[in-house]
């Protein structure tokens, strides 16, 4: 069973909203509007990964990273920009 929290931004006048799930093994991050994915990109780690992370005192919350990189990634357009450039190529990345 998946279970999933969400959190939401504003940004350009639409309201996005970031879903964490967690199979138990893998925490995936990914940002929506309207329900509908808001681009390509998925984002994920290991629960034993985010767990030695803090274990290990590296004062780096993994799962955090993730969710605060999902939500730049919206802001900057990266999704686009490398549709973009995938296009310019003719398809060939």
């Amino acid at each position: 069973m998946t279970s999933y929290q969400t959190r939401t931004f504003q940004h350009n006048g639409k309201d996005y909203e970031i879903r964490i799930a967690s199979d138990g093994h893998t925490f995936h991050v990914r940002v929506f509007v309207d329900g509908r994915p808001a681009n390509g990109y998925t984002y994920s780690v290991e629960v034993l990964t985010q767990i030695d992370a803090a274990a290990i005192g590296s004062g780096i919350d993994l799962l955090e990273t993730l969710i605060k990189t999902a939500e730049q990634d919206v802001r900057n357009g990266t999704w686009e920009q490398y549709v973009s450039a995938v296009n310019a190529t003719d398809g060939n990345p």
